[in-house]
């Protein structure tokens, strides 16, 4: 019986700013040639996703679960609604915040935000984490749905975690996962959705068990969706509280993370040998 995997993306699939591991490529492959099916579960938008040129992924839980496609059809979508995001969008700009909007199609930002976004990243992670989309403009097009906000601090001494306070029920703070400090960067995303609900969804969909779900990330908005799967996996670069929750820590993206976590989830995890253990053997010697 294959498996459900779901792939985060930055820090998981993706060393910041840098390609894909060939053998996290070869490990998808192996999965999928082994009857898994592969899922991408990301923040990110299917708009802001680079092109996975040499995989083909069966399906992706994106902008933090609120939009939701497999095999190319779109199962489930969610949105905050125009009046609330003008009330919120308003307020963090009196506040002081750069505001990153995530539809769809686009992510929309000023010249300022987008130049400050730039700086911090080479700063802090020391190059640019690719992410394509991104729109410069003071205005999102009224027909394009808002799936969740990106914030960005304007100055050191404005903490993005200071809107806590003042965010409407509706909305839920979050790390953000391009690797910047917590307290210069964060997400606003709908309160009753995640990467969780996603799988959920997902599964939901194929008539699948949860007992056949691997979840694997790097970060703190991971949390939930590791907790979730039956099999939770960290990758070895991961926050310490999402290797907290973990069933089972990997090795470092860039340290074969992505296969290790494959095969130790194909081998039946920490059940013992599965079922496959013969044919992913056959897998790993290659």
């Amino acid at each position: 019986m294959g498996k459900y995997f779901f792939f985060d993306v930055d820090g998981t699939l993706l060393p910041f700013g840098k390609p894909m591991p060939d053998s996290a490529v070869y490990a998808i492959k192996a999965a999928q040639a082994l009857g898994s099916r592969c899922f991408i579960a990301t923040g990110r938008s299917k708009a802001e996703l680079p092109r996975f040129e040499r995989l083909e992924f069966d399906g992706y839980i994106c902008s933090a679960g609120a939009t939701i496609e497999i095999d190319g059809e779109r199962i489930y979508s969610a949105h905050i609604e125009r009046p609330l995001f003008n009330d919120l969008f308003n307020y963090l700009s009196k506040r002081g915040f750069y505001v990153l909007t995530q539809t769809d199609s686009a992510t929309y930002l000023t010249q300022e935000a987008g130049d400050m976004f730039k700086r911090q990243l080479m700063i802090h992670i020391g190059r640019v984490v690719e992410l394509n989309g991104l729109v410069i403009s003071s205005s999102v097009p009224e027909n394009e749905d808002v799936k969740k906000l990106l914030i960005l601090s304007s100055r050191d001494s404005l903490s993005v975690r200071s809107v806590i306070k003042d965010l409407d029920p509706s909305f839920t703070l979050v790390n953000n996962t391009v690797g910047l400090p917590e307290d210069l960067m964060a997400e606003i995303v709908l309160s009753d959705i995640s990467k969780a609900t996603g799988i959920e969804k997902v599964l939901s969909y194929y008539g699948a068990s949860r007992e056949d779900s691997v979840a694997i990330g790097d970060g703190s908005n991971d949390i939930e969706m590791v907790e979730y799967a039956n099999i939770g996996i960290a990758m070895g670069n991961a926050s310490a509280d999402l290797i907290a929750v973990a069933d089972y820590v990997t090795t470092d993206i860039e340290k074969d993370g992505i296969k290790n976590a494959i095969f130790y989830a194909l081998q039946g995890g920490n059940n013992g040998r599965g079922e496959e253990e013969g044919r992913v053997q056959e897998f790993a010697k290659k």
